[in-house]
């Protein structure tokens, strides 16, 4: 219930957490318990494990674009 809209995430998405401050790269997912393992995107400091998918926000190339797209709809209104 409500499962269904939550994106699973990949090996090597770049995220940030509700749960942790900084932005992380997926080095592992937890299909069954719907979890991931996080890695800092430098590469220093422990692996997150166990990281509910519900706290995930994604920083990919699908957000970009969705927010590329609203700059150009916002620009193309005000003219």
């Amino acid at each position: 219930m409500g499962d269904e809209n939550i994106r699973v995430p990949r090996k090597h998405d770049r995220v940030t957490t509700l749960e942790q401050h900084g932005v992380f790269v997926v080095v592992d997912v937890d299909m069954n318990a719907k979890t991931a393992a996080l890695q800092t995107v430098t590469g220093d400091g422990p692996v997150l494990q166990d990281v509910p998918w519900t706290t995930l926000q994604y920083m990919d190339e699908e957000d970009v674009n969705q927010a590329a797209t609203q700059i150009v709809k916002e620009t193309a209104e005000k003219r």
